[in-house]
């Protein structure tokens, strides 16, 4: 009876089963989420805060009880040059096409419509590059250049899973515009937990697909 109430004890106070895993997987979600979004704050660090999220969440999914405020400064830290280089241009090409969307868009000539067709394509073509260039820069020590040609070539042999991740990118946005109930309830979601769930989800994926490349 003494054996049968200890081992109950035991179990009960048992770190290593799975909801006490899932409970910590969730808390560094959330923890490296809130991260991310306060060292967004300034636009101009967006670089090194998304390779910094991708650093830290491939950091939670190898480990456990991993210091995920300690790894993320450390990160973001040693990545600000590389992550500033990636996030300008990032940032410059989207506004200078953000623009001139803006100022085709209720023009109805056949120019214009064409205009807006290449805007949309080049928007397309940056957000799946850079679905790719994050995570290498976050797993690899290449330089801005060698980040961006190891992208592209990681979107082309792997497009179907690219535009997959671009397609759920699209399907969460139209569904936080369903309504200003889900625009909210969407947003505080994203606000406590989403960029970090997705990270985590594109982790696992890119995972599979760098070692399709890779002998580590």
């Amino acid at each position: 009876m003494a054996q049968k109430g200890s081992g109950l004890i035991k179990a009960a106070f048992d770190t290593d089963n799975f909801l006490m895993r899932f409970s910590e997987k969730v808390l560094d979600i959330v923890t490296v989420n809130l991260l991310f979004l306060v060292s967004c704050l300034p636009i101009f660090t967006i670089g090194i805060a998304k390779i910094s999220l991708y650093q830290t969440i491939f950091e939670i999914k190898k480990s456990r009880r991993v210091p995920v405020f300690k790894t993320y400064i450390r990160s973001f830290k040693q990545n600000w040059k590389l992550g500033i280089q990636l996030g300008l241009l990032e940032l410059g090409v989207s506004l200078i096409v953000g623009i001139d969307l803006y100022l085709f868009w209720g023009q109805s000539g056949l120019v214009f419509q064409i205009l807006k067709a290449i805007c949309l394509g080049i928007l397309i073509f940056l957000t799946l590059v850079m679905l790719a260039s994050y995570p290498i820069a976050a797993r690899y020590e290449l330089d801005w250049k060698e980040i961006l040609q190891k992208g592209l070539l990681l979107v082309s042999f792997n497009f179907p899973w690219f535009f997959l991740m671009l397609g759920i990118l699209f399907l969460i946005i139209m569904i936080l515009y369903l309504s200003g109930f889900t625009l909210i309830l969407g947003g505080s979601a994203f606000l406590l937990f989403g960029f970090g769930l997705l990270a985590f989800w594109q982790a696992g994926l890119m995972e599979k697909l760098f070692g399709k490349y890779t002998t580590e």
